[in-house]
């Protein structure tokens, strides 16, 4: 099975970071933040971030442009202005994005996605790009200094936060399935994190 790994920069040290990518054996980081800068920690800013990588031959790739989730297109989001994942995931950018990683997998790359949050749960890898991964067969797994969580377990974690929120298979509804619960919760989640366009505030 094609698999895929999943990194949030937080403010860890850079010696730190690149400890954590060498014992997962990743030799590829494809950066997939809107904006390739970091307020709080500029050891992460692109340039600086690919010099490092390269001094310790791991690859950068920034994919931000297609594989980010910043977007200011009516057409992308709620009415609120938060953007939409899965209007997101029909564009034709962000499915090019897909291809490229799957290419990149399929030749052998260990690839890291990498973003700003600490906490895929809260950031855009886990709820645009590894969901849509996942359902095309590629296996997500999520990079912590102490841990690996596969996506599926983040999953759990998901059904379980939107819990009460979510529809229940009953007498009266005997068509509700985990998988349907499974995508409302992925929407909720959605519309918690997301970058929205009018404020200007959220997952980028």
């Amino acid at each position: 099975m094609k698999q895929l790994y999943t990194v949030g920069h937080s403010i860890y040290k850079m010696d730190d970071f690149i400890s954590l990518l060498k014992n997962n054996s990743i030799n590829t980081i494809v950066d997939v933040r809107s904006t390739p800068y970091s307020k709080f920690a500029s050891q992460y800013n692109r340039e600086a971030l690919k010099n490092h990588l390269k001094e310790n031959k791991i690859c950068y790739i920034y994919m931000g442009d297609s594989l980010g989730a910043r977007y200011e297109d009516k057409n992308l989001l709620f009415d609120d202005g938060k953007v939409d994942f899965k209007k997101v995931q029909e564009i034709k950018s962000f499915q090019d994005g897909i291809v490229r990683l799957e290419k990149g997998i399929i030749k052998g790359y260990n690839i890291s996605l990498m973003c700003s949050e600490k906490e895929a749960f809260d950031c855009h890898r886990f709820g645009l790009i590894s969901e849509f991964l996942t359902k095309n067969s590629i296996d997500v797994k999520h990079i912590y200094p102490d841990k690996i969580l596969p996506q599926t377990m983040l999953e759990k974690q998901l059904l379980k936060k939107y819990d009460k929120k979510l529809p229940k298979a009953d007498l009266f509804n005997p068509n509700v399935t985990e998988a349907l619960q499974l995508q409302l919760a992925y929407e909720l989640r959605n519309r918690d994190i997301a970058y929205n366009s009018i404020t200007k505030e959220g997952d980028y």
